[in-house]
């Protein structure tokens, strides 16, 4: 579990989107963990998630995700979670929110998915 949750670290600190983080809340058994975590992206915007994670089988499996990305007015801009709450969607319980109160389907996701598509979203940085 520990494994887990400093490979998340280290997939914040090696982002070129993100410019820091805070570790909001850390709970890691050998069974099971929690973690809740807020960025600072480099262009301003916020990215929060929590994940729960259980260990399945000897792998590490999220249970339940949340990924919320807001510009630096604090306007949603998408949030991956899988609370089932859109049993309409297609790919219930994994859904996307978007601006103005839209819901879509979206695939199962991951912090590492969700990261580049930040970075893709960033402009280009120019290093002197």
């Amino acid at each position: 579990m520990e494994e887990y949750f400093n490979d998340i670290v280290e997939s914040l600190v090696v982002s070129r989107a993100v410019s820091s983080f805070k570790i909001l809340r850390k709970e890691l058994t050998e069974e099971d963990g929690y973690i809740r975590i807020k960025c600072n992206l480099t262009n301003g915007d916020i990215l929060e998630f929590a994940e729960y994670i259980v260990i399945r089988k000897n792998k590490v499996s999220i249970e339940t995700y949340s990924y919320h990305w807001q510009d630096k007015a604090g306007e949603l801009l998408k949030r991956w979670d899988n609370v089932a709450h859109h049993k309409n969607v297609k790919t219930f319980p994994h859904h996307l929110h978007l601006p103005h109160e839209k819901v879509i389907g979206s695939t199962e996701t991951n912090l590492k998915k969700v990261l580049t598509e930040v970075e893709k979203s960033l402009p280009d940085q120019v290093i002197d």
